[in-house]
């Protein structure tokens, strides 16, 4: 697996990974309420245990190439994964272990919380120096919709807002957390091969999201110079 593969690298680095899961890859809640009129919280809890299926996996794929990861979740099933603790999360990160939470419900235990807000909650909780949020696109475009703009490489919380971009993949009440925090943010293409370990090592790559925000202009990738 690719992802498992990338976060290996950066923890023998001597990076600290804490990782929030989705599950909609197993079970999307939207689908299932919009086709069968079945009710948000149930659509909602079966995919926070999507979640906790995916935690999982990861964790055998990096356990595979020799890096210990713990899962924790909010549901209780010991055979498979830890109460969530914050202080034995932190004790894990210290000794070099992954620490898998399960989404939404085993991120944050409430159905209605997206993966996102979860991710904030928790980065907070263990004192994390920046949320970095994989998604499939490059990073913010400095337009909508994004098929029209180039990929900025730098801008605050506020001109998010201010600017209108809010078709950002991204959960607004999360970014609005994490700014409340102090947290910095980076929006990335988790699919682009080695992306996921430069983010964790610090490097450049997709949009960096802070209380500072300078506003800088990548070249789009189709540009010719």
């Amino acid at each position: 697996m690719q992802i498992a593969r990338e976060v290996a690298t950066a923890c023998r680095l001597g990076v600290e990974v804490a990782i929030v899961v989705g599950g909609r890859n197993f079970f999307c809640g939207d689908a299932w309420v919009s086709a069968t009129g079945l009710d948000r919280p149930t659509a909602y809890q079966i995919g926070m245990m999507a979640t906790v299926m995916n935690s999982i996996l990861l964790q055998s794929a990096l356990e595979k190439l020799g890096v210990e990861a713990r899962v924790q979740s909010v549901f209780s099933i010991p055979e498979a994964a830890e109460p969530y603790s914050r202080q034995r999360a932190i004790r894990h990160l210290e000794k070099g272990r992954v620490v898998i939470f399960g989404g939404v419900g085993a991120g944050a235990g409430n159905p209605l919380f997206t993966t996102d807000t979860a991710a904030a909650l928790r980065a907070s909780e263990l004192n994390a120096d920046a949320v970095l949020k994989g998604t499939n696109v490059n990073g913010i475009f400095d337009s909508n919709p994004r098929n029209d703009g180039v990929t900025l490489d730098h801008i605050s919380f506020r001109e998010v807002v201010s600017r209108g971009l809010t078709s950002i993949s991204m959960d607004m009440m999360a970014l609005a957390y994490c700014e409340e925090n102090g947290i910095p943010v980076v929006i990335f293409n988790m699919l682009e091969p080695g992306n996921v370990s430069r983010a964790l090592c610090g490097d450049q790559v997709g949009t960096l999201i802070d209380q500072t925000g300078r506003v800088e202009h990548r070249l789009p990738s189709s540009s010719c110079i």
